[in-house]
């Protein structure tokens, strides 16, 4: 039998940096420009919460969960890693559970007014993975080429995702739609990681931040509710 110990995470990842990052590109140059569509999605989303619209919201941000299932894992993925087809499946069941719990009152609606607590940290991951994140590879030298987007790739669309759920979640929610999302941060930083890209930490940091955030809204919740 093998020693499991002796594996690395390496030997787990059969491709190589240059063949991981073309891979990002020729997903770019597939659906381009849907880029646009995908970010306005999202936006349009976090806008429709505060108007009441939790159905509609969970949609745009279920749907893009969807593409990058489809596209990004198994049309695209699944040439160099076998498992990208289960990663597929399980973005796909992401959707599912985004647009559910929608449907189901799982989304609360957003006030106008100044984010309290933990929800400024949710702000600070949507508008992170949303804004910022595609613009990490151009600055690394990669070129917009290998730009991810929110929709399009999976590391921005989980970084974006767990921010709208702790901005918006309800209780039950926040835990049963962020795991996909904290378990993809993790397996996507591992990735990065043995493709020596310098901003991999970015994405272990992220699951740390919404890990702890969503424990931290947890516990003022049951103190609110322990108050009445």
């Amino acid at each position: 039998m093998p020693d499991w110990q002796s594996y690395a995470v390496e030997d787990f990842i059969p491709f190589t940096p240059e063949v991981y990052f073309r891979l990002i590109e020729r997903v770019n140059e597939s659906s381009w420009p849907i880029h646009f569509l995908f970010l306005a999605s999202a936006l349009a989303g976090m806008g429709l919460l505060h108007v009441g619209r939790r159905r509609l919201a969970a949609i745009l941000l279920g749907v893009p969960w969807l593409w990058a299932g489809i596209v990004f894992h198994m049309r695209g993925y699944a040439d160099l890693n076998w498992a990208a087809t289960y990663f597929g499946w399980a973005f796909c069941i992401q959707a599912v559970v985004l647009m559910l719990c929608g449907f189901f009152g799982g989304f609360r609606v957003l006030k106008w007014a100044r984010p309290q607590g933990a929800q400024w940290l949710g702000w600070l991951l949507f508008v992170f993975g949303l804004l910022f994140y595609p613009l990490i590879a151009p600055t690394w030298g990669g070129g917009w080429s290998q730009s991810e987007v929110f929709g399009i790739h999976p590391d921005p669309t989980a970084i974006v995702t767990l921010g709208a759920l702790m901005v918006g979640a309800k209780r039950w929610t926040l835990w049963v739609a962020a795991w996909i999302p904290l378990l993809w941060c993790v397996l996507g930083g591992l990735t990065l990681q043995v493709m020596e890209a310098p901003w991999a930490l970015s994405l272990f940091g992220v699951a740390v931040l919404a890990f702890v955030g969503n424990i931290y809204i947890t516990i003022a919740w049951r103190r609110e509710g322990a108050n009445r």
